[in-house]
């Protein structure tokens, strides 16, 4: 019944706001996975060029909540699909509190380690299949095989970050313990790799709410 009053509707005042949705919530995932790999190319230290990502990200989450606000029948339940959008934005938030950490520790972060990098390479793959689960809200009704799939990597990736954030803090202890140590980089380094596994918890929520949202349409 939902997808008969929605196809009247479209037939009545044209294209269905759930394709805008669609297209919205891709370029969020497209500035994602932008913004990531200008991280990455850039070491972490252009904390400018991260934010300016953030802001256009700003933007379409605008769009999108205006576009949820003023919509009275969606495919999927409006809550939904706010919720997928700030988690998906959380994710260029994510980013930019690590450029600002970065920032704000720079004489002890201005070349990051490899397990630094480490981390982003696991976050820009997650991103890679948070992108593929997003181009499927444009198909006519989601597969929950299809996004199990996908979100079953991510899955694999997130338990990934968490084994290398582990061992990582197993290593820092070992290095700044006992007197005379540097607290200060301690901290700046332990920070840092809980932020980078913050974005990787993000990008997996993300899955998580479009399988709730495959799910519901079972």
């Amino acid at each position: 019944m939902k997808r008969m009053i929605q196809g009247t509707l479209a037939t009545l005042f044209g294209p269905s706001r759930n394709d805008q949705f669609a297209a919205h919530i891709k370029r969020l995932a497209d500035i994602a996975q932008e913004c990531a790999a200008h991280f990455r190319e850039t070491n972490g230290q252009d904390a400018q060029g991260i934010i300016a990502f953030e802001t256009r990200a700003d933007g379409i989450v605008a769009e999108i909540h205006e576009l949820l606000d003023n919509s009275f029948i969606m495919r999927f339940d409006i809550p939904d699909a706010m919720r997928l959008t700030d988690v998906l934005d959380d994710v260029i938030d994510g980013m930019r509190k690590v450029v600002l950490h970065i920032q704000a520790y720079k004489i002890y972060l201005s070349q990051l380690r490899p397990e630094a990098h480490e981390l982003m390479e696991v976050a820009a793959g997650m991103l890679v299949h948070v992108d593929k689960l997003v181009m499927m809200l444009a198909e006519p009704r989601l597969s929950l095989s299809r996004v199990r799939a996908e979100a079953d990597i991510i899955d694999e990736f997130e338990s990934e970050a968490d084994r290398l954030v582990s061992g990582y803090e197993r290593a820092l202890v070992d290095e700044f313990a006992g007197p005379g140590k540097d607290v200060l980089a301690f901290i700046a380094w332990h920070q840092l790799f809980h932020l980078l596994e913050q974005i990787t918890d993000d990008a997996n929520h993300c899955a998580r709410q479009i399988v709730s949202l495959a799910r519901k349409e079972a």
